[in-house]
């Protein structure tokens, strides 16, 4: 007789205890309807709703109603009424009180049915359940200021063809009902001074458009820009120019992190007690015409700080230097706590010939997290420049700045990197250096100009806070005044780019963007 019931092999099944309602409401990425034991969305309310606040005023005796000013679109409130079944009083409490914790807050806020779209919002109320029922239906209120429904997922990224034209342009959708904030990503195939995107409603600027590459001028010259930091520096045994009782007895060498090379302590040379590692010099070359030195110099360095365990010890320099190795300035991370996690910042510079002084300094922990740490292994970026007077240097997104006299005709002859560890404590996991550039803003040359994007660059402009971006660092500055191309609106929308009509390859132009809705 023929089998009349299939095999089954319930342990290949798939997971059944997963049936979530459409609207079943996630928060912060937490579906209610899993993390509290008998609750269940039923219906949701708002999503739906739009409301504007109309600006009006009497149209006078010669009119009739009134005369239309303007409307602006009111805030939102998301209502889910769900179902909660619990065993006992003291069940219920728990079931209430993980409801609010899980509500309290700033809130992500999404549904089953559209997971990836999300509103932003806050607790305005939850309705008390009814007295003495143990299996009810309740209901909370999200209040949602911002009243636009955002997607999760960017679009992107479109990349910029080049038409019959010789114009360079990308065509986008935008999908949703409202303005849609844009990202701007150049990538540099050549110098470049400026960038211009436009449409038919809007144009946004960066850099400079009159920069020019061909004139006879002061100009800034990139000596180097490295990830091997041996082959371009010079070990250097001699007395540490900012504090003589360190010792340079140390060897430095290159290490792979991740695929990326780093100047690492590999040898920390004599136990002095003291601070004692490595340390390595760039001379400065003569420029175009036989000149040695510059009083205005940037450097950009790339560096991780970062303990793998409480007590381990570190502490790096950059410092500037005039050809007969006077201290200019110089930036410190340091760790001298021998039991926790602290590190310290020191932004040191000459304030006479006798006496080195510090400008800014501050505590920091050397964990990985990126509120915390700077210098964690993903970023590490900072900065340092001497503009005549003017000492600059970055912490944390600023540039705190100070004008010592003193330094006004100082040249910057010699470029000092040094690594080193504390007496005899264990050192830390990571104090190294990435990556290293150096410009003479004040070489003279009879050639090319050096311009301010340069090839291998990245700028990006994000239109969501109007912000922009050179190799990962803030520079505002570049953005011209009066740009105002940041949103694109519903539809299909063309943008053209442009750069310097003298930019041999022009940069690789991408744009992404994330709908939103009504």
């Amino acid at each position: 007789m023929a089998n009349l019931y299939e095999f089954i092999d319930t342990n290949e099944m798939p997971d059944m205890t997963i049936r979530l309602p459409g609207e079943a409401v996630n928060i912060n990425g937490v579906f209610l309807d899993n993390a509290i034991g008998g609750f269940t969305t039923v219906t949701v309310s708002g999503r739906d709703s739009l409301a504007y606040d109309i600006t009006s005023e009497n149209a006078g005796s010669s009119g009739t109603g009134e005369l239309f000013l303007g409307k602006r679109l009111e805030s939102r409130y998301l209502t889910i009424n769900f179902k909660l079944v619990t065993s006992s009083a003291s069940d219920l409490i728990a079931k209430f009180t993980t409801l609010k914790s899980v509500l309290s807050g700033d809130l992500i806020v999404k549904f089953n049915d559209d997971i990836n779209k999300y509103y932003k919002g806050t607790l305005s109320e939850i309705t008390n359940p009814p007295e003495g029922v143990l299996n009810f239906i309740s209901s909370f209120e999200i209040y949602c200021a911002d009243p636009i429904c955002y997607s999760e997922n960017p679009k992107g990224a479109y990349t910029a063809t080049q038409g019959a034209d010789g114009r360079y342009s990308v065509t986008v959708v935008n999908e949703g009902n409202v303005n849609a904030p844009i990202t701007m990503t150049a990538t540099m195939n050549a110098e470049n001074g400026y960038i211009g995107m436009y449409t038919d409603y809007g144009i946004t600027e960066l850099g400079n458009k009159e920069e020019d590459d061909t004139e006879d001028y002061v100009s800034a010259t990139t000596l180097f820009s490295t990830v091997d930091i041996p082959s371009t520096f010079t070990r250097y045994t001699g007395t540490n120019i900012e504090n003589s009782s360190v010792s340079n007895s140390g060897i430095a060498t290159n290490r792979t992190i991740g695929g990326n090379e780093f100047l690492h302590l590999s040898d920390v040379g004599t136990n002095n007690g003291y601070w004692h590692g490595s340390s390595y010099v760039y001379d400065f070359p003569p420029d175009g015409v036989g000149n040695i030195g510059s009083v205005n110099a940037y450097t950009y360095f790339n560096e991780v700080f970062w303990a793998g365990g409480m007590g381990q010890v570190g502490q790096t320099q950059v410092h500037f230097a005039t050809a007969d190795n006077e201290f200019i300035c110089g930036f410190h991370l340091s760790k001298s706590d021998t039991k926790g996690n602290t590190g310290n910042y020191y932004m040191r510079y000459r304030d006479s010939a006798t006496t080195i002084k510090t400008f800014k300094s501050g505590s920091f922990q050397t964990s990985h997290l990126n509120n915390e740490n700077p210098f964690n292994l993903p970023r590490g970026h900072c900065d340092m420049r001497k503009r005549g007077a003017d000492i600059t240097f970055f912490w944390f997104g600023g540039y705190p700045k100070i004008t010592v006299p003193y330094l006004a005709n100082k040249k910057v002859a010699k470029m000092y990197i040094n690594l080193y560890t504390l007496g005899s404590y264990p050192k830390m996991s990571y104090f190294d250096f990435r990556k290293i550039k150096l410009i003479n803003d004040n070489a003279t040359y009879n050639r090319d100009v050096k311009n301010r994007f340069q090839s291998g660059s990245v700028v990006k402009m994000t239109g969501a806070d109007s912000k922009v971006y050179v190799d990962g660092m803030p520079k505002l500055s570049e953005k011209v005044d009066g740009s105002n191309l940041f949103t694109i609106p519903p539809g299909e929308t063309t943008i053209y780019f442009q750069c310097s009509d003298w930019c041999t390859t022009p940069p690789t132009y991408q744009i992404e963007f994330t709908e939103a809705n009504l």
